[in-house]
This record gives structure tokens, C-alpha cells and sequence, in this order.
């Protein structure tokens, strides 16, 4: 189990530098999708079969497939360089450092301890998530159901 995610993590490293690296948007767009992929691995590593379905389905498929057909809708062209300011890099090492920093103490509060009541075996489940959505959530799921039908009906209308 070590080795596997090991080997997913090194994979999730390397399409996410691929996605900032790269300088053709159709191979950002492509290590995205990479990325969402070994993200749903993740979540099937995780024994949350829910979550690695949805991200399957709704964004290494639906939004990615979007992002793609605009980027050669548009055709993408390059870029011409512009003139980077005086104090650009400095600045970004600044901010890069005050995130770290920021991760980092907010990382000291979290304690890897679960509670004995959590059953997880059911975490992330289909089950697991069902419960939640149709008994605690289910007033927000069905005011969240009926905006997307307002929306969906107003864009064919438009």
C-alpha cells in the first residue's frame, strides 16, 4: 500500500509541475487531466469509491473535456514575452516563503487522531455519503438540485 501510494504521489508531483511548466496550454490541459486521474487513484487508495467515481465523471471527464474543446476552439497562440518588473522575483519568493510558513503552523494544530466512533471503513463511501446527503443535508442537496434546474432551464432559454 506504501509503494502504490509512493508511486502515485511521485506521479501527482510531476503532472502538477507538468501543468505550471509547460508552455503549450494543450499539454497544461492534458497534465491537468493526468493530475485529476491520479487524484481519483487517490480517493480509490482511500477506499472512498464515491469520491474516485465523481472525480472520474465530473472533472477528469466533463470539465477537462470543456477546457480542451475551448483551448482548440481558440486556437492558442503564443504569447508574446513582456517585461517582467523590477522586483518580480524577489517579491514571489517573499510570498512563497509567507505560504510555506503559513502551511506549516497550520500544520502544527492538526492531530492525527481519529474518534472511536468513526467506522472507516464507511468513510467516503457510497453508503457514507448517501446517509449524509439524504438525512442532515438534505434540505441544502434539494435547494442545491432545484438552482442547477433554474440554471439549466434559463441557459436553453437564453
Amino acid at each position: 500500500m506504501v509503494v502504490g501510494f509512493v508511486i502515485v504521489a511521485a506521479w501527482e508531483l510531476v503532472t502538477a509541475v507538468g501543468v505550471v511548466a509547460s508552455r503549450k496550454p494543450m499539454y497544461n490541459a492534458l497534465s491537468l487531466v493526468a493530475n485529476m486521474l491520479g487524484l481519483a487513484v487517490l480517493f480509490l487508495m482511500l477506499n472512498a469509491q464515491f469520491l474516485f467515481a465523481a472525480q472520474i465523471i465530473v472533472y477528469a471527464g466533463a470539465v477537462m473535456v470543456l477546457f480542451l474543446f475551448v483551448i482548440a476552439l481558440l486556437g492558442p497562440r503564443r504569447e508574446v514575452p513582456s517585461q517582467r518588473l523590477r522586483f518580480q522575483r524577489p517579491l514571489a519568493v517573499i510570498f512563497v516563503a509567507m505560504l510555506a510558513g503559513a502551511g506549516f503552523g497550520l500544520m502544527q494544530g492538526i492531530h492525527l487522531s481519529t474518534p472511536e466512533k468513526t467506522d472507516l471503513n464507511l468513510f467516503g463511501s457510497v453508503q457514507q455519503v448517501a446517509v449524509g446527503l439524504f438525512t442532515t443535508y438534505l434540505y441544502p442537496f434539494e435547494l442545491t438540485s432545484i438552482l442547477l434546474l433554474v440554471a439549466a432551464v434559463g441557459a436553453i432559454y437564453l
